[in-house]
């Protein structure tokens, strides 16, 4: 893979090269109230610098934009994570739901040994209220 970027690259700076001796040429350049003598492949090539320059400054928007975003969501998650006061609260719902578990389960046990009851002695008509 290295072998074909470099290729890529000779294949780029020939091409520089080819232009630099094909353009010889000086362009004056004026700016504001200065003016220079250049060469046009520094001229080209410092447009381009310039534009490469000016993406790059857009994109940093949308790289401060995730940034901003990731560290928001860091915090929302930091956040949502049991502090103490929210750990003891947790805590006392469920040994709330647990003892309400408890109870249910021996309502139960109780309903299944009075089914048992009935079941054995089978003389005794089933009482309504009990089997709800």
């Amino acid at each position: 893979m290295n072998n074909i970027y470099l290729i890529i690259l000779v294949i780029i700076l020939g091409l520089v090269a080819l232009f630099t001796f094909q353009n010889p040429d000086m362009v004056t350049v004026s700016f504001l109230s200065f003016k220079w003598n250049t060469s046009k492949l520094v001229m080209i090539v410092t447009s381009f610098a310039a534009g490469v320059l000016a993406g790059w400054l857009v994109s940093l928007t949308e790289y401060f934009r995730k940034r901003r975003q990731t560290t928001e969501a860091k915090k929302t998650a930091i956040a949502g994570q049991p502090n103490q006061e929210n750990q003891a609260n947790l805590e006392a719902e469920a040994t709330e739901m647990i003892r309400e578990m408890k109870e249910e389960v021996e309502n139960l046990k109780e309903k299944i040994e009075q089914m048992r009851l009935n079941i054995c002695s089978p003389s005794e008509p089933p009482n309504p209220e009990e089997t709800d």
